[in-house]
């Protein structure tokens, strides 16, 4: 009975509303038409976005006179605003012209699927920021963890490491989708390298503060990648590297349909025959990969879909005495498909977001935990997601949604050394989710967010229900101010669900609270961020005696984790000088896994600082860029003292290092970098082995592939709209 009164209530309401037309058209600072401008009425879901030729046109409902904020937003633009009357009839706003930036601030506003989603997010980094971020190499992760706060250093993984968790409690999404491998798998004492090309993307999105119910099966972060809309037509980039080589199109079909594609090799031998690394290697790095990405228009939307495929080679030896007085040979092969479908539509006052995606990777590796341990590994992935935004009352928005989740997990171990280590099983874990996202904005700058969420999840048969809650506030001056509440929940690891034969295993949970201030004005930006996480219900286990087999399983593992996250970023202060600022302080223990006691894990160092230079030199067309990046040394056990666990430290890393792009045309470039520059001789950690002598273990320090790594590569665009010169001085 009530919700048929609320809907009469509300049918009425708006039926009383006066409808206003509101229309005009979006360019850019070249007068050229810009499309797929998102244009909004701040704090409700009313708009649109630009077609073709930038022109833009919507119905809107008005109570009474007043006034009223339209937004203009597309990604590497500075976005716009403009505050107009409202009144019945029609209102042409003429031009509007935005201005390319880079988009490097914090909490930047992405429009996805008609909703603002800005909460707790850090903003985009654009596909040139990737390329030029120094000693991120291309690599989308790299460039994240080299520039933003949150995240630790830690150079010889390269995965996530974010606010107190581990690499499996950030979720990685492309177009609001989720990828399971978004890493290539890497031998010991290599680091991994994530499998996108940043040009094919329009920017990155991280969020780690307080993120919304919408997304699940991450308790510490998301990483969101939308790959382009692009308009340009018919233009090839052609790129030869130290590294190795890729060429990439983008090509408009129709006025409805374009299409990206790229096809990329990777072959490190010729480096390594320049500037040899500390292992032997029978087979070197080896990649060849391919993506495609289309966009189709539709009425009232668009279609998108982006589609992956890579295959992965290496063969090294190396000294390992943790393992073996021997050198171990590590060898790997791994393929990786990954195929993501959506849509969005704009129906009236109602946006619907769905999509598809689909993972599947296959790897075969040998020389991990022995001189002759094998396995291969199956880690398949089908997500399915669908959700409605909509604004039922006044200044109120609402998102619900469902979504599903199939992983396929299998592996094949074997030890010839030890009959004990073997397994042979896979394992299925079904999550159905179902959420709801509200926010309110109240006046004078007050807006709550409200947010729960529902996962069930198959094979740990278990129920969990995640609310979360973010106010903020934004004064007249321009700070905006935020605290935020959330509980998040995942399953326990695919490998150590495989090895849970008596199905112990419930979901492991998170609980996170902060506060923090967002100041942004006149090309900077100043934010900080004070967090507490209680981390409850973790795995531990224990190995079988003579054995790397966990036995044992259960949820009785527990930590915790707090800190301060601050950056600062300017571009305002020095003519074509711009650095961002990044700094985390962490202090973090934990219980888990087969931890003897509470302890900080071996990947998170307290103190993680971050500079990150660029510089426009007109006289000599050239982009200069300078980095230094520090951690204050990461834990680990010394068999040989008396700390005790994880009671030792590392000495702390440092690196400093620079890049240089040279433009000889507007369509002509090359980009060359050096990463540690100074060559501080960093330490990875230590191995140790049996016992010498005078009843020491041996020791031995584990040092990176390489205490410097060159890069040089050679760009040539054939064809497109817009110059080399132009992309790389929007910086």
């Amino acid at each position: 009975m009530y919700k048929k009164l609320l809907i009469i209530a509300v049918f009425i309401q708006n039926y009383y509303y006066a409808q206003t037309h509101i229309s005009g058209v979006v360019v850019d600072e070249y007068n050229k038409p810009i499309e797929n401008v998102n244009v909004f009425i701040d704090g409700t879901l009313f708009g649109t976005s630009s077609d073709q030729k930038g022109i833009f046109a919507f119905e809107a409902d008005s109570d009474k006179p007043g006034q009223f904020k339209i937004i203009f937003q597309k990604d590497g633009y500075d976005h716009g605003e403009g505050e107009y009357k409202v009144k019945p009839g029609e209102i042409d706003l003429g031009k509007t012209t935005l201005y390319k930036s880079r988009t490097t601030g914090i909490e930047g506003i992405n429009i996805i699927k008609g909703k603002r989603n800005g909460d707790g997010q850090l903003s985009a980094l654009n596909p040139m920021d990737l390329i030029l971020t120094p000693n991120s190499l291309g690599d989308v992760m790299a460039a994240v963890i080299k520039s933003y706060p949150g995240v630790q250093l830690n150079p010889n993984d390269g995965r996530l490491f974010v606010r107190g968790g581990d690499q499996t409690e950030s979720a990685v999404m492309i177009n609001n989708m989720l990828m399971s491998s978004p890493f290539g798998t890497a031998g010991p004492s290599i680091p991994a390298r994530s499998r996108f090309s940043p040009m094919i993307f329009s920017g990155v999105s991280f969020a780690t503060s307080g993120f919304s119910s919408e997304y699940g099966q991450a308790l510490s972060s998301v990483l969101s990648l939308n790959t382009k809309s692009n308009d340009v037509d018919k233009e090839l980039e052609l790129s030869v590297k130290s590294v190795g080589a890729d060429v990439s199109m983008t090509n408009k079909i129709s006025d409805n349909l374009t299409l990206m594609t790229k096809v990329e090799y990777l072959n490190l031998q010729p480096y390594r025959a320049v500037f040899p690394s500390r292992y032997h290697w029978n087979k070197d790095y080896n990649m060849a990969g391919s993506e495609l990405a289309a966009t189709y228009k539709i009425k009232n939307g668009y279609i998108k879909s982006y589609n992956r495929f890579d295959y992965t080679t290496f063969d090294y030896q190396r000294d390992d005495i943790a393992i073996s007085n021997n050198m171990v040979n590590t060898v790997l092969y791994e393929g990786n498909i990954y195929s993501n479908q959506t849509i969005n539509l704009n129906l009236d006052k109602v946006k619907f977001f769905s999509g598809i995606a689909y993972n599947f990777n296959k790897r075969n590796i040998a020389g991990i935990f022995s001189e002759n341990d094998k396995s291969k590994v199956d880690n398949n992935m089908l997500h399915i997601k669908s959700q409605l935004s909509f604004t039922p009352v006044k200044n109120l928005s609402s998102t619900f949604g469902t979504e599903f989740i199939n992983v396929h997990y299998f592996i094949d171990y074997v030890d010839a050394t030890n009959t004990k280590n073997r397994l042979d099983r896979s394992i299925d874990n079904n999550i159905i989710a179902f959420f709801s996202e509200n926010s309110y904005k109240f006046k004078k700058g007050f807006t709550l967010n409200a947010g729960i969420r529902q996962d069930y999840y198959s094979y740990t048969k278990d129920i969990k229900i995640s609310p979360r809650i973010r106010g903020e506030y934004k004064s007249p001056n321009g700070i905006k101010y935020s605290l935020y509440y959330g509980q998040y929940y995942q399953s326990p690891r695919n490998g150590d669900l495989v090895f849970d034969f008596k199905s112990n295993l419930k979901s492991e949970r998170a609980e996170q609270y902060g506060v923090n201030i967002y100041y942004e004005k006149n090309n900077r930006t100043i934010f900080i961020d004070a967090f507490k996480k209680k981390y409850s219900d973790l795995t531990k286990f224990v190995y079988a005696p003579n054995s790397r087999q966990p036995i044992n399983f259960n949820n009785d593992g527990y930590g915790y984790a707090e800190g301060v996250d601050i950056f600062f970023y300017d571009k305002k202060t020095f003519n074509n000088f711009d650095y961002r600022i990044s700094y985390t302080f962490l202090n973090s223990k934990r219980d888990y896994q087969n931890y003897p006691s509470l302890a900080t894990p071996p990947f998170y160092s307290k103190h993680n600082f971050t500079v990150n230079t660029q510089f426009w030199l007109d006289a000599v067309n050239s982009m200069v860029g300078l980095s230094y990046l520090f951690s204050s040394g990461e834990p680990y056990t010394n068999p040989n003292s008396k700390d005790g666990f994880q009671n030792s430290r590392i000495k702390p890393y440092n690196s400093v290092n620079l890049n240089l792009t040279y433009l000889f045309s507007n369509k002509f470039y090359i980009h060359g970098s050096v990463s540690n520059i100074f060559n501080f001789k960093n330490i990875a950690g230590y191995n140790y082995g049996d016992l010498d002598s005078n009843g020491m273990r041996q020791e031995q320090m584990i040092l990176p592939v390489s205490d410097r790594f060159y890069f040089l590569g050679v760009f040539y665009t054939i064809g497109g709209s817009r110059s080399t010169k132009d992309k790389v001085k929007d910086l």
